[in-house]
């Protein structure tokens, strides 16, 4: 069992989590979930039901109808020296 899939209370597990969507979020949307005012509690609903980083942010984005990044067209969130 990866570490991310325990359920069971401890942080560490809910924070890697977290972590994992403010990264799916900032290379698909260009934010993250302090951005788009998330707090833990109702993260912490979704990870009790099991949902995975990709699957919360598609439901986030689709029910806020946010724009993704690579339909802005001037805007890369990969630096490139």
């Amino acid at each position: 069992m990866n570490e991310s899939d325990d359920h069971s209370g401890s942080i560490e597990p809910f924070m890697n989590w977290k972590r994992d969507i403010d990264a799916v979020m900032s290379d698909g949307y260009g934010i993250n979930t302090a951005d788009a005012g998330i707090d833990d509690d109702r993260l912490r609903q979704h990870w009790t039901q099991k949902q995975s980083p990709e699957d919360f942010v598609e439901w986030f984005a689709a029910k806020y109808d946010l724009t993704p990044i690579s339909d802005w067209g001037w805007y890369s969130s990969k630096l490139t020296l």
